[in-house]
């Protein structure tokens, strides 16, 4: 009850604090010049925010950055690159012994033969005068199809054969923004045709309301395998063969280790498919009827519509879908913490991050957790750049 107390008396003395400071410096500006006040103004109102945003955010970044170069447990210690050597030498964390399976696999061999295709079908489409000239026509639908579908099996082959923490990030990132969009995207068009629209967005949209925990936990039941105190699970009971441990990759006829991993995203890219459809939803929307209606008089298809008029006017919008689930899926800790603690090669940034930290290992942790915010900075700087080109900057 006394910490509470305090708690409250300390951010309501802060409020205060923050208030009069407002206030003062307002009157100041009141009563100086009119050349001072042009000047000092901004400062006012923009001030309690970068003050808090510096307290909060830039200086705990700061000097996690400055402790993960620092020796010791508690980084009391002198400056290394110890912390940085361990973490990139280990092979939990980052391994390229098996680089060479990657071509020999059979998702990257189906990969190359999709490119073919699509070479094939986007060459036949641009010579009949459908791409406005010679080359390659890559808009057509089953070539621009069979390209998309090669880069997921190249992502799967080489994120299935590469293992270690940073490894299954970097899956995570692909799998459930790659796969979360399309969905999102297929269920904005379907949704959007619906008699029911509101209703089945409504439930569509529905899991994003659920936490990761309780997420976990709904999806452990659709997972589990028959053992002691727990009944069997959904899936299992639809196999046909010998049970199998979906979170733990294990069955009685073998292992489908690493693709254990995929069952965990399959959790994430339902929760996330909600979001995706809702904003590409109001995209698709936006999208002029002019354009539509004109391309339709021309005697394209509702496919060709899609493909060719609505699809590139959408595609900023799919560019902020994916950097925005890129970065919620970079920092994922609690979905993989509450069905396998990062047990049986699951195991990703952040509970490494977290176990570090728990066992007192301060420097150890902050060295994970600035290899997360390494991994964010190019998102961020691609939204950055990509916002200051809309806007002509």
């Amino acid at each position: 009850m006394g910490t509470l107390v305090s708690t409250v008396v300390s951010v309501t003395v802060a409020l205060a604090v923050v208030a009069g400071l407002f206030t003062a410096l307002n009157l100041a500006l009141d009563k100086g010049s009119q050349r001072w006040d042009d000047r000092l103004r901004p400062w006012v109102f923009a001030g309690p925010a970068f003050l808090f945003l510096l307290a909060m955010l830039i200086v705990p970044a700061v000097r996690t950055v400055i402790l993960s170069f620092r020796g010791g447990r508690r980084g009391e210690e002198g400056f290394t690159l110890a912390n940085w050597r361990d973490a990139l030498t280990n092979k939990t964390v980052v391994s390229f012994e098996r680089v060479g399976d990657i071509f020999t696999s059979r998702l990257f061999i189906a990969a190359v033969v999709l490119v073919v295709i699509a070479v094939l079908v986007a060459r036949g489409s641009a010579r009949r005068g459908m791409g406005g000239g010679g080359g390659l026509d890559l808009s057509h639908p089953l070539a621009s199809s069979a390209i998309a579908i090669a880069l997921i099996a190249v992502l799967l082959a080489v994120f299935s054969t590469l293992r270690g923490v940073i490894w299954n990030n970097l899956w995570w990132v692909a799998a459930v923004a790659g796969f979360a969009t399309l969905f999102g995207l297929a269920l904005a068009v379907l949704a959007d045709r619906s008699r029911s629209e509101t209703a089945a967005k409504t439930l569509i949209f529905m899991p994003m309301a659920i936490s990761l925990v309780g997420a976990a936990v709904i999806w452990k039941y659709v997972y589990d395998t028959p053992g002691a105190g727990q009944a069997e699970g959904l899936l299992n009971v639809l196999w046909p063969g010998d049970p199998i441990d979906f979170l733990r990759g294990t069955s009685g006829s073998g292992t489908i280790a690493p693709w254990n991993n995929f069952f965990i995203m399959l959790i994430m890219i339902w929760i996330q498919a909600g979001f995706a459809m809702v904003v590409i939803s109001a995209a698709i929307k936006g999208v002029a009827v002019e354009l539509l209606e004109a391309a339709r008089v021309d005697g394209a298809s509702e496919i060709q519509v899609f493909w060719r008029v609505t699809l590139p006017q959408i595609t900023t919008t799919l560019a902020v879908v994916v950097t925005t689930l890129s970065i919620t899926v970079l920092k994922i800790f609690d979905l993989v913490k509450a069905t396998t603690g990062g047990a049986a090669d699951t195991d990703v940034l952040a509970n490494r991050m977290y176990d570090n930290l728990r066992n007192g290992n301060f420097a150890a942790s902050s060295t994970f957790a600035v290899m997360i915010l390494l991994l964010v900075l190019p998102i961020m700087w691609y939204n950055v750049r990509r916002a200051r080109r809309e806007a002509g900057v």
